[in-house]
């Protein structure tokens, strides 16, 4: 396609020590994803027994051999984990950008710079992106409170200093993501592929790593897709990865920490501003999986696609530049 060109951000891949084809591809990422996990529940999972185990309730549901209700039980107790437990999650997902780069530049003997981490301004870039997100997310709020599905209630009684580390949190996690499947993924399958197949299918396994999110519908799915691909779009087009990191780590942050909604089906603790939404419009505002499982979101996605889809590539990522 016309629209999306081969940029200096491809070609750099090519300096790829393999050269896989999609599966491969796939199925690498998947691996590196897998061992970040692993190295995450180095931490996590003692901390998780031991709160299990300190919960009677749970102790009672094990005792009554139901698996069902133990399922419930457990799935009721990490549900109510303390903050502190979701702040340790999103920094320890700084693994993935460390197994990421670790893979990129000593196994596949690529440049840090073809995973998206070059040009010359990346504050500005960052910055940018930044706004862009937080404005993005405030558009998808405000189209389901214009339809009246949603409203902003003024300023939360769950307001607390804790959304500052929150904040440094989501920096890291959107980062994180976006290193794994645009950085990694999508600069691998852009060898040897299209840029079309390389902006799908890393579209396709973003979404596919929130399926056990809780609230998942199929409109979530598909505002995940167009998520990937938007995402793909911003760091092809704008030629690095500074700025749809922000706009990532920004659009989550705003969802859950700035206006009090779940992100992606995640429950929130704190946030500047409280939101209600009406069950009766989740098709519009996303009902319990948050904005990202309704069409309000959508919306804002599409217009966001078609945008950078008509934007011309930034003049110092091109390959003529």
């Amino acid at each position: 396609m016309k629209c999306i060109p081969r940029t200096k951000l491809s070609e750099n891949a090519k300096t790829a020590r393999f050269r896989n084809n999609w599966f491969l591809c796939v199925l690498v990422t998947l691996l590196l994803f897998m061992i970040a996990s692993a190295l995450q529940s180095v931490v996590l999972a003692p901390m998780t027994v031991v709160t299990l185990l300190r919960d009677p309730t749970f102790m009672q549901a094990v005792s009554g051999g139901n698996v069902s209700d133990l399922t419930q039980k457990i799935s009721s107790i990490m549900g109510s984990l303390p903050p502190w437990f979701m702040l340790l999650s999103l920094f320890l997902t700084a693994t993935v950008i460390l197994v990421c780069l670790f893979y990129t530049k000593k196994i596949d003997r690529r440049s840090l710079e073809s995973a998206g981490f070059r040009g010359a301004s990346p504050l500005r870039e960052y910055l940018i992106g930044f706004v862009i997100g937080t404005a993005m997310l405030t558009a998808a709020l405000l189209l389901c409170v214009v339809t009246g599905t949603a409203r902003i209630e003024g300023i939360s009684s769950r307001i607390s200093w804790i959304i500052l580390p929150y904040l440094a949190g989501y920096l890291v996690q959107g980062m994180s993501e976006e290193v794994l499947c645009r950085g990694v993924l999508m600069q691998k399958l852009s060898i040897r592929y299209a840029p079309i197949v390389a902006i799908l299918i890393n579209a396709l396994f973003f979404a596919a790593l929130h399926l056990a999110n809780p609230g998942l519908t199929l409109l979530a799915i598909l505002n995940l897709i167009l998520f990937g691909v938007f995402a793909s779009l911003y760091m092809w087009k704008r030629g690095n990865i500074w700025g749809i990191a922000a706009l990532h780590s920004a659009w989550n942050f705003a969802q859950g920490n700035l206006f009090g909604v779940q992100v992606s089906g995640t429950p929130i603790t704190a946030s500047v501003f409280g939101v209600s939404v009406t069950e009766g419009g989740k098709w519009i505002n996303g009902g319990s999986f948050g904005l990202e499982g309704g069409l309000a979101v959508t919306i804002v996605y599409v217009i966001g696609i078609v945008v950078l889809l008509l934007m011309p590539v930034r003049r110092d990522a091109r390959l003529d530049a």
